[in-house]
């Protein structure tokens, strides 16, 4: 059964613990775990430091010096290198410490900076396929002996592929574009019962009404939702503009084997609301990128969605709403008596459409099928 307590956040500081000791790690690795440490801060990887990554990855495949360079290594010859561990025959039995050093440079190894725009910094784990639990639990449950640690480290099936990585990226970038323009949108809106207010507030303020409002909502109710919905984006857009937000899948659920836990594995992503976990983290599971017969969007406007979607979670504390069924956009979300307005302004597939169509990324027909009355 998984342990909830699993985050990614337990793992990162443990991971980190591993990279204090400099004088455990060979001379020459000494310097690189030096900027490894730095890069693993107390709120999360430093873009700063995030060239360490690239070098990691480097080191681990370079041998002993030559007239020209360096030999090329396999990585774990590299990495057990790194902590003295290497043999040639690789049967020697391999220490608590010496594990756990190792899993931290094969956590690390695995782990990218997808964006590079301004202040954006999206952070990407792509464990291998071949581990079941995080590296240090993996190298616990699994390694006795140097032959065994070689097979962890020599792994490099990751779960997300190039292009996914990519459509990864675009989904943040997207998103990140999404919600500035919702923002926008929300700053009108405040603005519409002023006198003055014109075509494009009254406008912005039907944008609202269509995604949040029942017949039945006061105007008073109206505000604040306007209010709540831009406190929330604003806390969204700063966020991301930290650099510190990771992607990654929740490793563990890779041996679900409880209903409650295949639900998670094959659900298009989950986080913890309200930042919960102490770290900014989004678990992409085995439907994101899977393009449902259901599913009101398709591609790549599905992914961003799904990632303001989580955001919001993440963030603002929405939640999925279950009134009739659980409201995704595929069940109809549409603000209506059986579906109130004080439903749909805790519900995040509501925001996500509503920041989506503040974008102008939605067709007529995505935005009729969402906003079924059921």
């Amino acid at each position: 059964m998984t342990d909830w307590n699993q985050k990614f956040k337990a793992e990162y500081d443990y991971a980190k613990g591993w990279l204090n000791s400099l004088e455990a790690y060979q001379d020459e690795w000494q310097p690189l775990v030096k900027r490894l440490r730095k890069l693993m801060s107390d709120e999360g990887f430093d873009p700063g430091y995030a060239a360490s990554l690239d070098e990691l990855r480097k080191q681990a495949r370079r041998g002993k010096g030559k007239l020209i360079g360096h030999a090329a290594v396999p990585e774990d010859k590299g990495m057990l290198g790194a902590v003295g561990a290497w043999t040639d025959n690789g049967g020697h039995p391999m220490d608590a410490q010496t594990k756990m050093r190792l899993a931290a440079l094969k956590l690390l190894r695995h782990v990218y900076l997808l964006n590079r725009s301004g202040n954006r910094k999206t952070w990407l784990l792509s464990l291998p396929n071949t581990f079941r639990q995080w590296p240090s639990d993996d190298f616990n449950a699994r390694v006795s002996t140097e032959i065994a640690a070689r097979v962890l480290l020599r792994a490099d099936d990751e779960i997300f592929q190039r292009e996914q990585k990519k459509y990864l990226a675009n989904s943040i970038q997207q998103a990140m574009s999404w919600c500035q323009r919702t923002g926008m949108v929300l700053a009108l809106a405040a603005k519409a019962n002023d006198r003055a207010a014109g075509t494009k507030q009254i406008d912005a303020l039907k944008l609202v009404k269509r995604w949040f409002a029942d017949p039945a909502l006061q105007i008073n109710d109206l505000n604040i939702y306007i209010g709540k919905l831009a406190e929330g984006f604003k806390k969204i857009i700063a966020m991301l503009n930290k650099g510190h937000f990771v992607l990654t899948d929740w490793v563990p659920l890779r041996g679900a084997s409880t209903a409650d836990e295949i639900n998670f594995l094959n659900s298009e992503a989950f986080t913890f609301a309200s930042r919960a976990e102490g770290m900014d983290v989004v678990y992409i599971e085995r439907s994101f990128f899977v393009d449902h017969p259901g599913n009101v969007l398709k591609g790549q406007k599905n992914w961003t969605r799904i990632m303001v979607h989580e955001l919001t979670h993440l963030v603002c504390g929405t939640e999925d709403v279950n009134i009739g069924n659980a409201r995704y956009a595929w069940y109809g979300i549409g603000p209506h008596a059986g579906y109130p307005g004080s439903a749909a302004i805790r519900n995040a597939d509501n925001w996500a459409f509503f920041c989506a169509d503040c974008a102008g990324a939605l067709t007529e027909s995505e935005r009729n099928t969402a906003l079924k009355i059921i």
